[in-house]
């Protein structure tokens, strides 16, 4: 039942994260943007105006007299070589699922980093119980140790031995609550709000299920995601800027006002010459060349770290298992033993009290240790489900 609420309390905050994360509205707002800039990419340059006044001695002399004196009207207007438009514009759309890619990405993190922080708070929880457990069982021996000291029964030595094991646990006690508090704020920024960690009671870790179990690709990390659409961004942006070093034409066009003679028009069709196309057009090009290459790499690159991310995630997992399983089924019960053969040793006056202090808070480290080794064996495998897009709330991004 604990497993159950556990599991339906985390999947809560995970929805809550991945509906309020500011990184996941900056990356929607970043992709908003980058949809804006299609239209931007392919757009004609801006067109040019100009007023001109001429004439024989000076700007206006003779107007309506002489025919070469005008006041003009010119217009003009830069046209992209044929297919430059578009490729400008396929470069600017390939951005957006590259972005996305990114996102999703950013998503998965998210989700990972709310279930870590649960497990953290978890063994903290646990640890600080164990502690608290101890302590208690301090609170009743410090009072007696002193009694038999009083009495003559037992010696000043080991009043003063539970008297400062009692102030270390204390102080173990606070280091877990501080420690305990980074990890709310943590969690608390993932979620955009420290009201909810409120109802926040980490006292289990839910059941993995058996499919999660199941091995774990690395192709399905985002991260080689954003790569392969980073290697489409990379080609198109190559293509665009081989065709960059083509010509634009510029047309234009003007009216002369003569006062009384007939109005003068002109129409102008030029283009303009790349003199400096090997300095300019054609680096850029070579530019890109590289750029693509370089997208190639990244793939391969991401597929590699994604592969040895299963791997190291998946060694975590399974070492956490079976150090959690030998603490349980072996080590806790023999400092059980161990605590109460000390005990009873120092209530007959076999042993000392450091004896049983020692057995107290090795037993108290262990759970400790047993809830840490819980705690990284989900946040291992919840890591691995997430960054594969296997997370039971985040999913893989896609619209079922």
């Amino acid at each position: 039942m604990r497993t159950r609420l556990a599991a339906t309390s985390l999947d809560t905050l995970v929805a809550i994260a991945l509906r309020r994360s500011p990184r996941l509205q900056e990356r929607t707002a970043a992709i908003e943007a980058a949809r804006e800039e299609i239209a931007a990419a392919g757009a004609l340059p801006d067109p040019m105006i100009g007023l001109s006044a001429n004439g024989e001695n000076y700007p206006g002399a003779g107007l309506g007299e002489d025919p070469m004196t005008m006041t003009a009207l010119e217009f003009s207007q830069s046209i992209p070589w044929p297919g430059k438009r578009s490729r400008r514009e396929a470069v600017a759309a390939a951005r957006v699922p590259e972005m996305q890619a990114a996102k999703e990405g950013a998503r998965r993190a998210v989700a990972a980093g709310v279930r870590e922080a649960w497990a953290e708070l978890y063994a903290s929880g646990q640890a600080v119980a164990a502690l608290r457990r101890t302590l208690v069982l301090f609170d009743v021996l410090e009072p007696q140790a002193l009694i038999r000291y009083e009495t003559g029964i037992g010696a000043q030595t080991d009043w003063l031995a539970l008297r400062r094991g009692r102030i270390r646990l204390t102080s173990a006690i606070d280091r877990e609550l501080a420690d305990r508090i980074g990890i709310e704020a943590r969690l608390a920024a993932a979620l955009d709000d420290t009201a909810a960690l409120a109802a926040i009671e980490a006292d289990a870790l839910p059941d993995e299920p058996e499919a999660a179990l199941a091995p774990v690709a690395g192709a399905a990390f985002a991260e080689v995601a954003v790569a392969q659409a980073g290697v489409e961004t990379a080609r198109r942006r190559h293509d665009a800027a081989r065709l960059e070093g083509r010509p634009n034409l510029v047309v234009g066009a003007e009216y002369g006002w003569r006062d009384e003679l007939a109005p003068m028009i002109t129409a102008r069709v030029g283009v303009e010459l790349p003199l400096w196309r090997g300095r300019k057009q054609d680096a850029v090009a070579r530019a890109a060349a590289h750029g693509e290459a370089g997208a190639l790499a990244a793939v391969r690159e991401a597929r590699l770290q994604a592969d040895a991310e299963v791997r190291t995630l998946s060694a975590k997992r399974d070492a956490a298992e079976r150090s959690a399983e030998r603490l349980r089924a072996q080590i806790l019960p023999l400092l059980d033993l161990t605590a109460e053969s000390a005990r009873v040793r120092y209530l007959a006056g076999d042993a000392p009290a450091d004896l049983l202090i020692d057995a107290l808070v090795d037993r108290a480290d262990a759970r400790a240790e047993l809830a840490r080794e819980e705690a990284a064996r989900y946040a291992a495998g919840s890591r691995l489900r997430a960054l594969a897009g296997l997370d039971p709330v985040a999913g893989d991004g896609r619209e079922p």
